[in-house]
């Protein structure tokens, strides 16, 4: 819901123009570039439940005082940004737990599986929660859809506080390095593995791009062909539609043609269902270019789902964090600069040009999967890549302190 209503009540109440809208979007990412990569490091020493309770209730309190000053009538474009930069603080610790936390109370086998219906829940959310904010958007005030959100996140707090982590996996590992050197290491160990490596690359460069068609796709419609708040949510629940039937069908396809094949060919397909967005009009194309949404987004999730299991089975215990921290940082890191850069470019070359752009880049990145090891993967059999050796006892290099001057982290 906060996804389409933020975006849609800074252009239709605020009057924001499309530089302003990419750098509220920004702001909205702009976590996983400044903290993604100390935040797993951190995560790895904590117990990742509670993170996951507090990052939610820290988000609840942002999208409360968002409503909150909407209703009052004190919120401008500056608030705006300053409150979903600490909203996107806390769901870096919030995306980083979650996906931490499955792999310590499921079975990897059972991940895909797992991470189906984690994605199935969130694809019901994309169906109902846009077509419910366009038409409160419709029938009401913002800020009374606004405080909506509020307690759909304080809903989601109370949930998640009762998620228990029992046994061997709830203790976090005892730390003898710094977090310094626990950040280093996430890094080398996504840089040394050619399958993390190659998916760094295809997925940062995918998002660079999707933020922008994202973006620049909700702006065509609200202020390119001014399309009313209700007809908007029922195009965006569109494509949680289609992520649904994706997180339904993510496991039996990948059983049928192969983990690799089944996520290429989902990408190539998401790819060619986004060319018809830039030529979205009145009618037919609207329709077409809906459509299109709405199967990109279904492939993109098998695609998720499939990458996402991958990377839990090969991650060697005690990594996790780390390991999805400085995936996140690559990954989700470059959204904040694609929203940046489309909003600037819109702003030059119109918001039709500019999705145009953003749709050519979603097909270019899928190049590095054709060539990555990823393609060939059949099942999740597959031993996890080894940790980074830790220091030598006593050693200083490499980022760790004198034994002389170890102090508690």
């Amino acid at each position: 819901m906060a996804t389409v209503v933020i975006p849609l009540f800074a252009v239709k109440t605020l009057n924001a123009t499309p530089a302003q809208v990419g750098f509220l979007v920004t702001c909205e990412f702009l976590g996983f570039l400044l903290l993604g990569l100390p935040a797993g490091a951190w995560i790895d020493r904590r117990r990742v439940e509670r993170v996951l309770v507090f990052a939610s209730l820290g988000r609840t309190a942002v999208f409360g005082t968002i409503a909150a000053l909407a209703l009052t009538g004190g919120l401008s474009i500056q608030p705006l940004y300053a409150l979903m930069f600490a909203a996107s603080l806390c769901t870096v610790f919030l995306g980083i737990s979650y996906q931490s936390i499955l792999p310590r109370i499921v079975d990897r086998q059972l991940l895909p599986g797992a991470n189906s219906r984690v994605e199935f829940t969130l694809s019901l959310a994309e169906i109902t929660g846009p077509a419910i904010a366009g038409f409160l958007l419709a029938l009401a005030t913002s800020s009374y859809v606004l405080g909506a959100a509020a307690v759909c996140f304080g809903i989601a707090t109370l949930l998640l506080s009762r998620i228990r982590v029992t046994g061997a996996a709830a203790a976090p590992p005892a730390r003898t390095t710094t977090l310094v050197r626990d950040v280093r290491d996430g890094i080398r160990y996504v840089l040394r593995v050619p399958m993390f490596r190659v998916m760094a690359i295809r997925s940062s460069t995918y998002n660079f791009c999707n933020i922008a068609t994202t973006t620049m796709f909700l702006l065509l419609l609200a202020s390119v062909l001014r399309l009313p708040s209700a007809y908007i949510g029922i195009i965006f629940s569109g494509a949680g539609a289609g992520a649904t039937l994706g997180a339904l069908s993510a496991v039996r396809l990948s059983r049928r043609f192969g983990v690799g094949p089944t996520v290429l060919g989902a990408c190539v397909l998401a790819g060619i269902a986004s060319i018809p967005l830039p030529f979205a009009r009145s009618g037919t194309w609207l329709i077409v270019a809906s459509i299109g949404y709405g199967i990109a987004s279904g492939c993109i999730v098998v695609s998720n789902i499939l990458q996402l299991s991958v990377r839990q089975a090969l991650c060697a215990p005690g990594m996790q964090a780390r390991l999805s921290a400085t995936m996140r940082f690559l990954v989700w890191g470059v959204i904040p600069l694609g929203a940046s850069a489309a909003g600037l470019v819109a702003n030059v070359i119109g918001v039709r040009q500019t999705l145009a752009l953003a749709v050519a880049g979603e097909l270019v990145s899928i190049v590095p999967l054709y060539f990555s090891p990823l393609r060939r993967v059949v099942d999740l059999d597959v031993e996890p890549e080894p940790a980074p050796e830790p220091p030598p006892e006593g050693a200083a290099g490499d980022g760790a302190r004198p034994e002389a001057r170890q102090l508690s982290d």
